[in-house]
C-alpha cells in the first residue's frame, strides 16, 4: 500500500497552492498512489473537480479543508485540517460542507468556532488534525511542552471522542514549523493524550519545480517582494512526494525523537495511523457525495400539488393553444409538443422545467423583459412556457439539440434580463424559492498576461510605474506566451530589447509565465443561479458574495456532476437600454411600443443595416461584423441569423462567411451534394453552417435518429474518433441509397466542420434582439440612444455614440442642473425635432449622493437654493459651472460663466441645509463686483475642452471639429465621403481612435490589427494594418490617441469600405508641424513686405533729394 496524502492544497488555495487538482491527482496515481485528499484552504473549491479526477484515475478521493478556529471569546487557535469520514451516506460530507460555510459567516476572514466544529463532528461525521499551524503545533514549536498539552486537553474536553488526530509534518527545516523537533514533539504528545499521530507533507505544489511559484503566491498573498519575504516557506519540500520519500521522512522524525514503546512501534504506528486514516475518509462518489443525482425543488415550492408531469403536460397544452392561436402551425406544434414530453418524462425532468417556468413568471411579474437564448429555443415546450420567444418550428430548430435520452447531462437554459435588474432578479428567487435552495454561483478568476505581470513585478520589487508600463502593452496574449509575444509583436520590442541587458525583466518574462491560468481569486459568477432542494447547503458550501447574498463555492463546471440545477440569468445591458428606450417613449407620447408585435419584415430597418451604419446594434457593431453585413446584405430576419452565426471563431477560421456569400451572391453554384439534403441546406445555399444542419446531414446519412446525431457532432471534434466514424457513416449512407461518391463528399464535410458552426437556435434567439435594436434605431434614434447612454451596453465609448446619434438627426442637449435627470433622457424641441439630455451621472467627480440631490429637489429657484438643497463639493461645484450645468442661473449666457466662477471661487462658510417646503434666501447672479471677472480656467478653452475634461465627452461639437481646417490643408478624406471612392484608391485619414481590436488570421499564420477612428464627418473608418505594416509602424495602433493613417482603400462590399494602413502618424504632432511651417512662413513673408516697404521709401527719397 502507498502512502496516503491527508493535507494537500491545490491552485484552488488561491496565491498558496499552485497545481491544479487534476494534475494531482494524476501524479498520485503515476506514484502508484491508491488514494488522495485535497484540503484547500478555506473551501471546497476543488472538491468536484477532484472527486471526478480520482474516479477517472481509478484512486480513491478524500475531501477536507483547511480552516482557522477561534475559541468562544474569539481568540484564534491556529489553522487545523478538516476531513470528512465516508461510508456514512454523506453525513460527512455534509458536516464538512456545514463546517466550512459557518467558517464563512463572520466576516472577511474566514473562520469557524471550536464549538460549532464540535457539534458538526458528532456522530463520527469529521476528524479534525491538530498539526503545526494549530495553536498546539505553536506551543510545541516555542518548546512549550506543558502549553501544548494545555491547549490540546481543551480541544479534547470540547471535541467528540474520537474526532482528534495529531497532524506531523516535516519539511526539513532547520527551525520553526516544519522542522524535525517539532515534529518528533508532536508524536511524544500522542502518546501522551492516548491520540492517533498521522503523517502529511502539508502539500502546496505537486513537483518540486513549482516550489518557486508557490514562493510567487506568498509574494502576492503577503504584498512584500520576494527578496523581503521571510518565513512562509524555508526550502522547497511541500511537494506530493512518493511513498519512498515519505517513508524515509518518517523515519528522520522517529528516529529524532525515540518514542516511549521503542522506534520501531512509533513508526509502525505513525504510519497504520495514517493508512487507517485515509480509509476512513475515503468517500463514495454515489453515496456520500451524490455525485450525478440531480435534485429538484419540491413539488410545493414550485406550486403544484400532484405530479409534476401531469402539470407540465396541463400547462404546456395550454401554452400551445396560446401561441399557435390562429396559426397553421397549430396541429405540428401539438405533435412536436408530444414528442418532446416523451423525452421529458424519460428522463424525468418535468420538475427542472416547471422550475424554470416558475423563474421566468417571476421575473416578467416584476416587469422585467426576458429572451431565452442557447439550444433551449429549438424547443416548442419553452416556447409554449413562455420561457423563450422564438418559434421553433418556422425557425427549423431542433429539440434533440438541447435535450434527448441520448444526452445524460442537465438541461440549460439561459435567460436573457435587463442588466441592472439582475440583482433585484437575484433577491426575488431567495424570496420565493428560500435561500435554503437557492445559492448564487461562483466562478475563478484566473491569471491572464495583465494580472501575472502585476504580481510577478511585485515579487521582483518592480515600482508600480515599471509594471504598469509593461501591464498595458499586453495585448490578448496568454501569460505563458509572454516570451514568444516579445519575440513576435512589434508593439513589444522596445521591452523585448530590455529584456536581452535586464536579467530583472527576464526573470519577470519567466514567473509570469508561471501563473498563466492559476485561480486567482473566486468571484460570483455573473450570472448562475442554483436551484435546488433542500438539501442544498448538504452539498455545497457557501460563502457571501460582493452582493451580499449566499454564493456556492462551485462553478458552472461543478453544477452537472453534482446534480445542481442551474439557470443561467445573463444581464444584457442591450436589453436594458431597448427597455429605457420603450419606457422614454411612452413617458414623451403615452404610446405604448409592443416589441412583441413589429413587423420581422421592415424595410426601413433592412436598409439601414445594409449601409453598414450598425453602431449600437446588438451584435453587429463590431468592425468585422459592419464588414460582414456589408457583404451579406441582409433582407430577412433570416438573414440575420446567418450573420450572426458566421461571425464566429469555428466559422471564421473554416472560412464559411467567404463560402456563403459567393454561393448567396450568385459568384458559386449552390452545392447540395444530393436532393435529399436540398429542404436543410437550401436556406444556407447548400453552405452547412448550424448544428441544426450537422444533424440533419447525419441523420440523412446514417438513419440514426437527431438524438444519435447530437451525439455524432459532438464527436467530430475528436481526432482519434474520426477514422471509425467515418467508416460508419459512409457504410449507413451506402445502404441508404447514397453513392459512393456522394457519401464520401457529405463526409468530408462533416469531417471538416469539426467543432465549428453554431447553433441555430442561439442565432435566432440573439436576432431578436439585434432586430428589435436595429427596428428602434431606425424608427426612434432619440430614444434608443438614450438607452444605449444609459446603459451602455455597446462596445464604444460613449462620446462616439453621442457623436452617432449626432449623425442620425439627433441633438445632444448638455448638462443642466434644471433638466438632467440620472439616466438620459429623449427631449422634444419646440421645431418638432428629438434631442437627448446628458445625464447628472457623467460629471466625474461627483458623488452618488450629490446626484441624487439634484434629480430630487430640480427644478431650482437660484444658485443659492441650489446650493443650500443639493450641498456640492467644492470641486463638484466647480465642475457644474465650467461646463455650464450652472448657466441656468445666468440666463444661459456663457459670457456670464468667468463671473459665476469667480462667485463660486468666493463663497466661504457652511451650507444652510434648507427643508424641502422651505424657501431659499435668492442672491442676484452674477454679483456686481465679478461681473467681468475672466476665469483662467476657462480661457483658450472650447466648450468641447471643457466638457471632454470634466465628463469625457463632447456634447455641443465633436472633438475632430478643430482638426477639420487642416484636413482640408493636408488632403484627408472625411470619412463621410469614403464611400464614393473605388478600391485601391490611396488616401489619407484621420480621426481620434475608438477602439483596436487583434483578431487572429484565419490561417493561423499572424494577427490583423483593426483600428477603428472617428472624424466627426460620418461613420468610423475601420483602418486595417496587416503584419508586414505592423513592423513597421510598432506601437502606434496601441498608443496613439489621434491618428493620421496613409493607406489604400478596401472595398468591403456595396456599402461597406475600409482602409488598408501603411503609415501612421501622431496627428497632433503633424499639427504642430504645420502650424510650426505656417508660422515660419509667415514670418518670412512679414520680413519680405518689410525689406519692401523699405525698399520704397527708400526709392522714394531718392526721387525727391
Amino acid at each position: 500500500m502507498t502512502f496516503p496524502h491527508l493535507h494537500v492544497s491545490s491552485a484552488y488555495s488561491t496565491h498558496y497552492g499552485v497545481t491544479m487538482p487534476e494534475t494531482l491527482v494524476q501524479q498520485a496515481a503515476a506514484q502508484g498512489g491508491d488514494f488522495l485528499a485535497v484540503t484547500d484552504r478555506d473551501g471546497l473549491y476543488a472538491a468536484v473537480k477532484h472527486v471526478r479526477a480520482c474516479v477517472a484515475a481509478g484512486i480513491r478521493a478524500g475531501l477536507g479543508a483547511e480552516l482557522a478556529v477561534h475559541d468562544d471569546e474569539h481568540r484564534p487557535l491556529g489553522r487545523v485540517v478538516i476531513l470528512a469520514k465516508g461510508n456514512n451516506a454523506g453525513r460527512g460530507y455534509a458536516a464538512l460542507c456545514r463546517a466550512v460555510t459557518a467558517a464563512h459567516q463572520l466576516g472577511r476572514k474566514p473562520s469557524i468556532s471550536r464549538v460549532r466544529l464540535a457539534e458538526l463532528s458528532s456522530l463520527q461525521t469529521l476528524t479534525v488534525l491538530l498539526g503545526p499551524l494549530s495553536d498546539v503545533g505553536a506551543a510545541l514549536d516555542m518548546s512549550d511542552s506543558h502549553d501544548a498539552r494545555a491547549r490540546l486537553t481543551a480541544w479534547m474536553k470540547i471535541m467528540p471522542t474520537g474526532s482528534l488526530v495529531l497532524e506531523v509534518v516535516c519539511h526539513l527545516t532547520p527551525t520553526g514549523p516544519g522542522s524535525v523537533g517539532p515534529a518528533t514533539r508532536m508524536i511524544g504528545l500522542g502518546e501522551w493524550a492516548v491520540l492517533p499521530a498521522v503523517l502529511t507533507n502539508a502539500v502546496r505544489y505537486g513537483t518540486p519545480d513549482e516550489a518557486v511559484t508557490a514562493d510567487l503566491a506568498d509574494s502576492t498573498r503577503f504584498l512584500t517582494p520576494l527578496a523581503q519575504l521571510t518565513g512562509p516557506q524555508a526550502n522547497g519540500q511541500a511537494w506530493l512526494k512518493t511513498d519512498k520519500a515519505m517513508r524515509q521522512v518518517a523515519r528522520m522524525v522517529v528516529d529524532a525523537g525515540g518514542g516511549s514503546q521503542g522506534q520501531g512501534d512509533t513508526l509502525a504506528r505513525l504510519m497504520r495511523d495514517t493508512a487507517e486514516l485515509a480509509d476512513r475518509s475515503t468517500l463514495d462518489p454515489d453515496t456520500d457525495i451524490g455525485l450525478g443525482r440531480p435534485r429538484m425543488p419540491e413539488a410545493s415550492i414550485i406550486g403544484i400539488t400532484g405530479d409534476p408531469h401531469t402539470a407540465l403536460w396541463s400547462r404546456a397544452r395550454h401554452g400551445v393553444d396560446t401561441r399557435y392561436a390562429g396559426s397553421r402551425l397549430l396541429d405540428e406544434a401539438h405533435t412536436a409538443l408530444t414528442h418532446e414530453m416523451k423525452t421529458v418524462e424519460h428522463l424525468g425532468f418535468a420538475s427542472y422545467f416547471l422550475t424554470v417556468a416558475k423563474a421566468c413568471d417571476l421575473m416578467r411579474g416584476m416587469g422585467v423583459r426576458i429572451q431565452a437564448r442557447g439550444s433551449g429555443v429549438g424547443s416548442v415546450l419553452n416556447y409554449a412556457l413562455f420561457t423563450s420567444s422564438v418559434e421553433p418550428i418556422s425557425n427549423s430548430l431542433i429539440w434533440e439539440r438541447f435535450l434527448s435520452p441520448e444526452r445524460r447531462t442537465l438541461p440549460d437554459i439561459d435567460i436573457d434580463v435587463e442588466a441592472h435588474r439582475r440583482h433585484d432578479i437575484y433577491r426575488e428567487l431567495f424570496r420565493a424559492f428560500g435561500p435554503e435552495r437557492v445559492s448564487l454561483m461562483s466562478m475563478t478568476n484566473t491569471y491572464r498576461s495583465r494580472g501575472a505581470v502585476r504580481d510577478a513585478g511585485l515579487a521582483l520589487g518592480m515600482t508600480h510605474a515599471e509594471i504598469s508600463a509593461i501591464a498595458k502593452q499586453m495585448w490578448r496574449f496568454n501569460a505563458r506566451d509572454f516570451r514568444k509575444a516579445l519575440a513576435e509583436k512589434p508593439e513589444l520590442a522596445e521591452i523585448a530589447e530590455e529584456a536581452k541587458r535586464s536579467q530583472q525583466l527576464e526573470m519577470l518574462v519567466g514567473l509570469t509565465e508561471r501563473l498563466d491560468r492559476l485561480p486567482r481569486h473566486i468571484a460570483v459568477h455573473p450570472c448562475g443561479v442554483i436551484l435546488t432542494d433542500i438539501s442544498l447547503l448538504d452539498r455545497t458550501p457557501v460563502q457571501a458574495s460582493g452582493m451580499g447574498l449566499p454564493m456556492s463555492q462551485f462553478d458552472k463546471h461543478d453544477m452537472d456532476p453534482m446534480g445542481l440545477i442551474k439557470l443561467d440569468v445573463l444581464g444584457v445591458r442591450m436589453m436594458s437600454s431597448i427597455s429605457h428606450a420603450v419606457q422614454e417613449h411612452h413617458r414623451l407620447t403615452g404610446e405604448v411600443i409592443d416589441l412583441d408585435r413589429i413587423p420581422l419584415d421592415d424595410k426601413a430597418t433592412y436598409d439601414m443595416l445594409c449601409t453598414t451604419r450598425t453602431l449600437g446594434v446588438f451584435q453587429l457593431e463590431s468592425p468585422g461584423q459592419m464588414e460582414l453585413i456589408g457583404k451579406l446584405q441582409p433582407r430577412t430576419f433570416d438573414d440575420i441569423t446567418v450573420e450572426i452565426s458566421l461571425f464566429r471563431p469555428g466559422p471564421m477560421e473554416a472560412n464559411m462567411p467567404l463560402h456563403y456569400l459567393q454561393a448567396r451572391h450568385g459568384e458559386t453554384q449552390p452545392d447540395y451534394m444530393d436532393e435529399r439534403f436540398t429542404p436543410f441546406l437550401k436556406e444556407t445555399n447548400g453552405v452547412v453552417i448550424y448544428h441544426e444542419q450537422v444533424m440533419r446531414l447525419f441523420d440523412a446519412l446514417t438513419g440514426v435518429g437527431m438524438g444519435q446525431a447530437d451525439v455524432l457532432r459532438r464527436h467530430l471534434g475528436k481526432p482519434a474518433e474520426m477514422a471509425a466514424m467515418g467508416k460508419f457513416v459512409i457504410s449507413k449512407a451506402l445502404t441508404r441509397g447514397f453513392t459512393q461518391a456522394v457519401a464520401e463528399r457529405a463526409w468530408k464535410v462533416l469531417s471538416g466542420f469539426g467543432s465549428f458552426g453554431f447553433a441555430k437556435a442561439h442565432g435566432a434567439a440573439f436576432a431578436i434582439t439585434t432586430y428589435r435594436s436595429a427596428w428602434l434605431k431606425q424608427h426612434y434614434p432619440a430614444e434608443f440612444f438614450a438607452g444605449l447612454l444609459t446603459h451602455d451596453p455597446g462596445m464604444w465609448p460613449k462620446d462616439l455614440i453621442v457623436a452617432e446619434a449626432r449623425n442620425n438627426g439627433v441633438s445632444m442637449l448638455g448638462l443642466d442642473v434644471q433638466h438632467s435627470g440620472l439616466d438620459y433622457r429623449a427631449e422634444l424641441l419646440p421645431d418638432g425635432g428629438h434631442a437627448i439630455r446628458l445625464s447628472l451621472m457623467e460629471l466625474g467627480g461627483s458623488s452618488v449622493t450629490e446626484r441624487a440631490r439634484i434629480a430630487e429637489h430640480q427644478p431650482f429657484s437660484s444658485l443659492q437654493d441650489f446650493r443650500d438643497r443639493v450641498r456640492p463639493k467644492r470641486r463638484t461645484f466647480e465642475a457644474l459651472a465650467r461646463v455650464g450645468a450652472l448657466d441656468a442661473f445666468i440666463g444661459y449666457d456663457r459670457d456670464l460663466r468667468g463671473a459665476l466662477l469667480a462667485h463660486i471661487h468666493s463663497l466661504s462658510g457652511k451650507v444652510v441645509t434648507v427643508a424641502d417646503n422651505q424657501l431659499a434666501f435668492d442672491i442676484e447672479l452674477p454679483p456686481p463686483q465679478y461681473f467681468n471677472a475672466v476665469s483662467l480656467e476657462l480661457r483658450g478653452r472650447t466648450q468641447s475642452d471643457l466638457e471632454l475634461r470634466a465628463m469625457g465627452l463632447s456634447v455641443e461639437h465633436h472633438q475632430m471639429e478643430r482638426f477639420h481646417e487642416l484636413f482640408r490643408e493636408i488632403g484627408v478624406t472625411p470619412a463621410s465621403k469614403l464611400l464614393e471612392l473605388p478600391g485601391g484608391t490611396e488616401v489619407l485619414v484621420a480621426g481620434v481612435r475608438r477602439a483596436t481590436h487583434t483578431p487572429p488570421m484565419r490561417n493561423g499564420t499572424g494577427r490583423v490589427v483593426f483600428c477603428s477612428i472617428d472624424d466627426g464627418t460620418g461613420p468610423v473608418t475601420q483602418v486595417v494594418f496587416f503584419n508586414d505594416t505592423q513592423k513597421l509602424i510598432g506601437a502606434a495602433a496601441f498608443r496613439t490617441t489621434y491618428m493620421l493613417v496613409r493607406g489604400t482603400t478596401r472595398r468591403t462590399g456595396a456599402a461597406g469600405i475600409s482602409v488598408t494602413g501603411e503609415q501612421v502618424w501622431d496627428l497632433r504632432s503633424v499639427a504642430q508641424k504645420v502650424a510650426k511651417r505656417k508660422k515660419a512662413e509667415q514670418t518670412a513673408s512679414d520680413q519680405a513686405e518689410a525689406l519692401l516697404d523699405i525698399e520704397n521709401v527708400y526709392n522714394l527719397f531718392r526721387k525727391h533729394a
